[in-house]
Protein backbone atom coordinates (compact mmCIF):
# COMPACT_ATOMS: atom_id res chain seq x y z
CA UNK A 1 0.00 0.00 0.00
CA UNK A 2 1.23 3.70 -1.32
CA UNK A 3 2.11 6.01 1.65
CA UNK A 4 -0.61 8.86 2.59
CA UNK A 5 -0.12 11.72 1.28
CA UNK A 6 1.22 14.35 3.20
CA UNK A 7 -1.71 15.95 5.26
CA UNK A 8 -3.90 12.79 4.85
CA UNK A 9 -2.69 10.72 7.76
CA UNK A 10 -4.43 12.68 10.66
CA UNK A 11 -7.82 11.95 8.38
CA UNK A 12 -6.74 8.12 8.06
CA UNK A 13 -6.45 7.94 11.89
CA UNK A 14 -9.70 9.90 12.35
CA UNK A 15 -11.14 7.04 10.58
CA UNK A 16 -9.45 4.54 12.78
CA UNK A 17 -10.91 6.15 15.88
CA UNK A 18 -14.51 6.34 14.40
CA UNK A 19 -14.44 2.56 13.89
CA UNK A 20 -13.16 2.00 17.18
CA UNK A 21 -16.05 4.34 19.10
CA UNK A 22 -18.53 2.04 16.93
CA UNK A 23 -16.93 -1.02 18.01
CA UNK A 24 -16.78 0.05 21.69
CA UNK A 25 -12.96 -0.85 21.47
CA UNK A 26 -12.94 1.29 24.79
CA UNK A 27 -15.64 0.43 26.82
CA UNK A 28 -15.19 2.83 29.85
CA UNK A 29 -15.24 5.40 27.28
CA UNK A 30 -11.91 7.17 27.70
CA UNK A 31 -9.64 7.24 24.32
CA UNK A 32 -5.69 6.45 24.93
CA UNK A 33 -3.64 9.84 25.52
CA UNK A 34 -2.30 11.39 22.87
CA UNK A 35 1.05 10.43 23.25
CA UNK A 36 0.00 6.62 23.52
CA UNK A 37 -2.24 7.35 20.04
CA UNK A 38 1.04 8.53 18.37
CA UNK A 39 3.33 6.00 19.81
CA UNK A 40 0.88 2.70 18.91
CA UNK A 41 -0.05 4.32 15.09
CA UNK A 42 3.33 5.75 14.47
CA UNK A 43 2.43 9.39 13.73
CA UNK A 44 3.24 12.66 14.71
CA UNK A 45 1.38 14.35 18.01
CA UNK A 46 0.62 16.78 15.79
CA UNK A 47 -1.68 14.25 13.76
CA UNK A 48 -3.12 12.73 16.20
CA UNK A 49 -4.41 16.38 17.54
CA UNK A 50 -5.84 17.04 14.28
CA UNK A 51 -7.74 13.55 14.49
CA UNK A 52 -8.94 14.33 17.74
CA UNK A 53 -9.56 17.48 16.80
CA UNK A 54 -11.84 16.04 13.80
CA UNK A 55 -13.80 14.02 16.08
CA UNK A 56 -14.37 16.98 18.12
CA UNK A 57 -16.21 19.03 15.94
CA UNK A 58 -17.99 16.17 14.98
CA UNK A 59 -19.54 15.48 18.63
CA UNK A 60 -18.41 12.22 18.66
CA UNK A 61 -15.58 12.99 21.42
CA UNK A 62 -15.09 15.70 23.69
CA UNK A 63 -11.60 16.49 25.91
CA UNK A 64 -12.03 17.04 29.32
CA UNK A 65 -9.17 19.23 31.15
CA UNK A 66 -6.54 17.53 32.90
CA UNK A 67 -8.41 14.22 32.29
CA UNK A 68 -8.08 12.94 28.70
CA UNK A 69 -10.33 12.59 25.71
CA UNK A 70 -13.99 10.95 26.29
CA UNK A 71 -16.49 9.10 23.72
CA UNK A 72 -19.66 11.51 23.77
CA UNK A 73 -22.24 9.03 25.66
CA UNK A 74 -24.14 11.80 28.09
CA UNK A 75 -27.35 10.22 26.61
CA UNK A 76 -28.42 7.10 28.27
CA UNK A 77 -28.25 4.33 25.91
CA UNK A 78 -31.86 2.98 26.86
CA UNK A 79 -33.74 3.03 23.18
CA UNK A 80 -33.87 0.60 20.42
CA UNK A 81 -31.03 -1.16 19.22
CA UNK A 82 -29.84 -0.28 15.54
CA UNK A 83 -27.58 -2.31 12.97
CA UNK A 84 -25.44 0.05 10.16
CA UNK A 85 -24.32 -2.40 7.82
CA UNK A 86 -22.01 -0.51 5.21
CA UNK A 87 -19.61 -1.35 2.34
CA UNK A 88 -16.46 0.42 3.73
CA UNK A 89 -14.91 2.26 6.87
CA UNK A 90 -12.48 4.01 4.67
CA UNK A 91 -13.85 5.38 2.11
CA UNK A 92 -16.86 7.94 1.61
CA UNK A 93 -18.69 5.77 4.77
CA UNK A 94 -16.96 7.18 7.72
CA UNK A 95 -18.65 10.40 7.79
CA UNK A 96 -22.08 8.53 7.39
CA UNK A 97 -21.20 6.89 9.91
CA UNK A 98 -20.24 9.68 12.19
CA UNK A 99 -23.67 11.20 11.61
CA UNK A 100 -25.40 8.11 12.13
CA UNK A 101 -23.51 8.06 15.50
CA UNK A 102 -24.55 11.26 16.71
CA UNK A 103 -28.06 11.30 15.67
CA UNK A 104 -28.60 7.49 17.44
CA UNK A 105 -26.37 8.62 20.67
CA UNK A 106 -28.89 11.90 20.72
CA UNK A 107 -31.38 9.52 20.76
CA UNK A 108 -30.46 7.18 23.47
CA UNK A 109 -30.56 4.46 20.64
CA UNK A 110 -27.44 1.49 20.88
CA UNK A 111 -25.47 1.19 17.38
CA UNK A 112 -24.54 -2.12 16.57
CA UNK A 113 -21.65 -1.85 13.05
CA UNK A 114 -20.29 -3.98 10.88
CA UNK A 115 -18.57 -3.84 7.60
CA UNK A 116 -18.93 -5.79 4.31
CA UNK A 117 -16.33 -4.67 2.07
CA UNK A 118 -18.54 -4.44 -0.91
CA UNK A 119 -18.78 -8.37 -0.61
CA UNK A 120 -22.14 -10.12 -0.43
CA UNK A 121 -21.78 -12.86 1.31
CA UNK A 122 -20.06 -10.95 3.60
CA UNK A 123 -23.41 -8.54 3.89
CA UNK A 124 -25.59 -11.40 4.19
CA UNK A 125 -23.53 -12.36 7.32
CA UNK A 126 -23.63 -9.02 8.85
CA UNK A 127 -27.81 -9.04 8.72
CA UNK A 128 -28.33 -12.57 9.79
CA UNK A 129 -25.60 -11.63 13.09
CA UNK A 130 -27.84 -7.96 13.33
CA UNK A 131 -30.83 -9.96 13.86
CA UNK A 132 -29.30 -12.65 16.10
CA UNK A 133 -28.25 -9.56 18.39
CA UNK A 134 -31.63 -8.57 18.38
CA UNK A 135 -31.37 -5.01 15.90
CA UNK A 136 -34.90 -3.60 16.05
CA UNK A 137 -34.37 -2.18 12.61
CA UNK A 138 -31.58 -1.47 10.17
CA UNK A 139 -29.62 0.91 8.04
CA UNK A 140 -28.38 -0.56 5.39
CA UNK A 141 -25.79 -0.38 2.09
CA UNK A 142 -26.78 -2.95 0.17
CA UNK A 143 -25.08 -4.89 -2.94
CA UNK A 144 -28.32 -4.72 -4.85
CA UNK A 145 -27.09 -5.59 -8.36
CA UNK A 146 -25.02 -8.56 -6.83
CA UNK A 147 -28.22 -10.07 -5.28
CA UNK A 148 -30.78 -11.69 -7.67
CA UNK A 149 -34.54 -11.16 -5.58
CA UNK A 150 -32.92 -8.05 -3.72
CA UNK A 151 -36.83 -6.82 -3.30
CA UNK A 152 -37.89 -9.96 -1.36
CA UNK A 153 -34.57 -10.54 0.50
CA UNK A 154 -35.02 -7.04 2.12
CA UNK A 155 -38.77 -8.04 2.36
CA UNK A 156 -38.17 -11.01 3.85
CA UNK A 157 -36.09 -9.57 6.88
CA UNK A 158 -39.01 -8.81 8.48
CA UNK A 159 -38.00 -5.75 10.41
CA UNK A 160 -37.96 -1.88 9.53
CA UNK A 161 -34.77 -1.05 7.37
CA UNK A 162 -33.61 2.28 5.75
CA UNK A 163 -31.47 1.94 2.44
CA UNK A 164 -28.47 3.87 2.80
CA UNK A 165 -27.01 5.65 -0.66
CA UNK A 166 -28.71 2.80 -2.31
CA UNK A 167 -32.12 2.50 -4.21
CA UNK A 168 -33.73 0.42 -6.37
CA UNK A 169 -34.83 3.65 -9.30
CA UNK A 170 -37.67 1.41 -10.80
CA UNK A 171 -41.34 1.48 -9.71
CA UNK A 172 -41.08 -1.40 -7.56
CA UNK A 173 -39.06 1.02 -5.52
CA UNK A 174 -40.98 0.74 -2.48
CA UNK A 175 -38.56 0.61 0.23
CA UNK A 176 -37.63 3.75 2.32
CA UNK A 177 -34.04 5.24 1.76
CA UNK A 178 -31.91 8.74 2.54
CA UNK A 179 -29.40 9.03 -1.04
CA UNK A 180 -27.16 11.30 -2.16
CA UNK A 181 -28.66 13.05 -5.05
CA UNK A 182 -26.05 12.37 -7.35
CA UNK A 183 -27.58 13.15 -10.65
CA UNK A 184 -27.99 16.88 -9.11
CA UNK A 185 -23.96 16.86 -8.06
CA UNK A 186 -23.43 15.99 -12.10
CA UNK A 187 -25.84 19.01 -13.01
CA UNK A 188 -23.77 21.48 -10.39
CA UNK A 189 -20.36 20.45 -11.57
CA UNK A 190 -21.57 20.83 -15.31
CA UNK A 191 -23.14 24.12 -14.27
CA UNK A 192 -20.19 25.60 -12.54
CA UNK A 193 -17.60 25.14 -15.96
CA UNK A 194 -20.36 26.30 -18.52
CA UNK A 195 -20.33 29.61 -15.73
CA UNK A 196 -16.83 29.84 -16.10
CA UNK A 197 -17.37 29.91 -19.89
CA UNK A 198 -16.20 26.44 -20.86
CA UNK A 199 -18.37 24.75 -23.54
CA UNK A 200 -16.40 21.71 -24.59
CA UNK A 201 -16.78 19.47 -21.53
CA UNK A 202 -15.51 15.90 -20.80
CA UNK A 203 -16.72 13.32 -18.40
CA UNK A 204 -14.90 10.64 -17.04
CA UNK A 205 -15.16 8.13 -14.56
CA UNK A 206 -14.52 4.42 -13.10
CA UNK A 207 -16.70 2.13 -12.87
CA UNK A 208 -19.32 2.61 -9.96
CA UNK A 209 -22.80 2.71 -8.90
CA UNK A 210 -23.33 6.23 -9.19
CA UNK A 211 -21.16 7.19 -11.77
CA UNK A 212 -24.40 6.64 -14.37
CA UNK A 213 -26.50 8.89 -12.38
CA UNK A 214 -23.47 11.85 -12.03
CA UNK A 215 -23.32 11.61 -15.85
CA UNK A 216 -26.88 12.00 -16.16
CA UNK A 217 -27.22 15.19 -14.48
CA UNK A 218 -24.38 16.00 -16.59
CA UNK A 219 -25.61 15.49 -19.45
CA UNK A 220 -28.41 17.81 -18.38
CA UNK A 221 -27.02 20.65 -17.48
CA UNK A 222 -25.32 21.00 -20.81
CA UNK A 223 -28.74 20.31 -22.55
CA UNK A 224 -30.01 23.17 -21.02
CA UNK A 225 -27.38 25.05 -22.41
CA UNK A 226 -28.04 23.44 -25.94
CA UNK A 227 -24.79 21.24 -25.64
CA UNK A 228 -23.33 17.91 -25.78
CA UNK A 229 -20.01 16.27 -23.96
CA UNK A 230 -16.96 16.59 -25.51
CA UNK A 231 -16.06 13.27 -24.00
CA UNK A 232 -17.41 10.62 -21.89
CA UNK A 233 -15.33 7.92 -20.48
CA UNK A 234 -15.96 5.63 -18.13
CA UNK A 235 -13.53 2.50 -17.54
CA UNK A 236 -12.18 0.31 -14.22
CA UNK A 237 -10.08 1.28 -11.51
CA UNK A 238 -7.60 4.12 -12.79
CA UNK A 239 -3.81 4.04 -13.31
CA UNK A 240 -1.88 6.57 -14.13
CA UNK A 241 -1.73 5.38 -17.88
CA UNK A 242 -5.53 5.76 -17.80
CA UNK A 243 -5.19 9.01 -16.89
CA UNK A 244 -2.66 10.07 -19.22
CA UNK A 245 -5.19 8.22 -22.08
CA UNK A 246 -8.15 10.07 -20.71
CA UNK A 247 -5.85 13.11 -21.26
CA UNK A 248 -5.16 12.50 -24.78
CA UNK A 249 -8.72 11.74 -25.73
CA UNK A 250 -9.84 14.56 -23.75
CA UNK A 251 -7.17 16.96 -26.10
CA UNK A 252 -7.98 15.64 -29.24
CA UNK A 253 -11.73 16.43 -29.15
CA UNK A 254 -10.83 20.16 -28.24
CA UNK A 255 -12.49 19.66 -24.38
CA UNK A 256 -11.26 22.71 -21.70
CA UNK A 257 -12.70 20.84 -18.56
CA UNK A 258 -13.25 17.86 -16.96
CA UNK A 259 -15.28 16.08 -14.31
CA UNK A 260 -13.58 13.12 -13.04
CA UNK A 261 -15.57 10.67 -10.56
CA UNK A 262 -13.92 10.49 -8.38
CA UNK A 263 -11.29 12.51 -6.54
CA UNK A 264 -8.66 9.85 -7.11
CA UNK A 265 -9.55 9.78 -10.87
CA UNK A 266 -9.08 13.99 -10.82
CA UNK A 267 -5.98 13.81 -9.13
CA UNK A 268 -4.55 11.75 -11.19
CA UNK A 269 -5.71 13.72 -14.45
CA UNK A 270 -4.19 16.30 -12.98
CA UNK A 271 -1.03 14.94 -12.25
CA UNK A 272 -0.99 13.78 -16.01
CA UNK A 273 -1.67 17.26 -17.26
CA UNK A 274 1.12 18.79 -15.10
CA UNK A 275 3.36 15.72 -16.54
CA UNK A 276 2.60 17.11 -20.13
CA UNK A 277 3.31 20.76 -18.99
CA UNK A 278 -0.33 21.77 -19.03
CA UNK A 279 -1.45 24.54 -15.90
CA UNK A 280 -4.97 23.58 -13.81
CA UNK A 281 -6.90 25.34 -14.06
CA UNK A 282 -4.81 27.67 -16.89
CA UNK A 283 -5.22 25.16 -19.83
CA UNK A 284 -7.31 22.30 -18.29
CA UNK A 285 -10.03 22.96 -15.23
CA UNK A 286 -11.19 19.94 -13.56
CA UNK A 287 -13.61 18.75 -10.63
CA UNK A 288 -13.37 15.86 -8.95
CA UNK A 289 -16.31 13.97 -7.00
CA UNK A 290 -17.26 12.52 -3.58
CA UNK A 291 -14.53 15.59 -1.77
CA UNK A 292 -12.84 12.71 0.42
CA UNK A 293 -9.54 13.50 -0.76
CA UNK A 294 -9.97 16.79 -2.86
CA UNK A 295 -8.21 19.45 -0.92
CA UNK A 296 -4.82 17.24 -1.16
CA UNK A 297 -4.54 17.29 -4.69
CA UNK A 298 -1.22 18.86 -6.02
CA UNK A 299 -3.50 21.75 -6.97
CA UNK A 300 -6.53 21.56 -4.58
CA UNK A 301 -9.74 20.37 -6.64
CA UNK A 302 -13.06 22.00 -6.98
CA UNK A 303 -15.51 19.45 -6.08
CA UNK A 304 -19.01 17.83 -5.62
CA UNK A 305 -19.20 17.38 -1.90
CA UNK A 306 -22.21 14.93 -1.05
CA UNK A 307 -23.27 15.64 2.45
CA UNK A 308 -22.32 12.65 4.26
CA UNK A 309 -23.24 13.67 7.82
CA UNK A 310 -26.75 14.87 7.12
CA UNK A 311 -27.38 11.57 5.11
CA UNK A 312 -26.50 9.27 8.07
CA UNK A 313 -28.76 11.48 10.45
CA UNK A 314 -31.54 11.82 7.96
CA UNK A 315 -31.22 7.65 7.59
CA UNK A 316 -31.34 7.25 11.51
CA UNK A 317 -34.59 9.62 11.76
CA UNK A 318 -36.24 8.14 9.17
CA UNK A 319 -35.64 4.79 10.51
CA UNK A 320 -36.72 5.63 14.18
CA UNK A 321 -39.77 7.36 12.76
CA UNK A 322 -40.58 3.60 11.28
CA UNK A 323 -40.23 2.45 14.61
CA UNK A 324 -42.62 4.77 16.60
CA UNK A 325 -44.95 5.00 13.82
CA UNK A 326 -44.80 1.20 11.82
CA UNK A 327 -48.14 2.45 9.62
CA UNK A 328 -46.60 6.22 8.43
CA UNK A 329 -46.61 6.73 4.84
CA UNK A 330 -43.05 5.53 3.48
CA UNK A 331 -40.95 8.34 2.78
CA UNK A 332 -37.74 8.69 0.48
CA UNK A 333 -34.94 11.58 0.81
CA UNK A 334 -32.79 12.64 -1.47
CA UNK A 335 -30.17 15.54 -0.65
CA UNK A 336 -28.46 17.65 -2.65
CA UNK A 337 -24.70 17.48 -2.92
CA UNK A 338 -22.36 20.95 -2.65
CA UNK A 339 -20.06 22.38 -5.11
CA UNK A 340 -16.75 23.29 -3.16
CA UNK A 341 -15.20 25.49 -5.14
CA UNK A 342 -11.08 25.54 -5.23
CA UNK A 343 -8.19 25.97 -7.40
CA UNK A 344 -8.62 23.90 -9.92
CA UNK A 345 -11.13 25.31 -12.02
CA UNK A 346 -11.06 28.93 -13.56
CA UNK A 347 -12.31 31.30 -16.13
CA UNK A 348 -12.03 30.23 -19.78
CA UNK A 349 -11.38 32.56 -22.36
CA UNK A 350 -11.64 31.58 -26.06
Amino acid sequence: MSEPKRGEKFRQLADELRRGIAEVRWPEGRLPTEQQLAKDQGVSLNTVRRAVDLLVNEGLVYRRQGSGTYVQTEQPRTGPVIGAIVPSMTYYYPRIIAGIESELSRNGAQLLLRSTGYDLAQETQAVESMLAAGAQGLLIVPELSARAGAHAYLDGLGLPLVLVERRFRSGGDVHEFVCSNHAAGGYLAARHLLTLGHRTVAFLARSSPHAAEVAQGFREALAHRGLEPGLEHTTGRWTAADAESCLDRLLAEGCTAALCFADREATLLVAAAAKRGLAVPGDLSVIGYDDEIADLSAVPLTAISPAKQAVGRLAVQALLRRLAEPDAPLQQHLVVPALAVRESTGIHSP
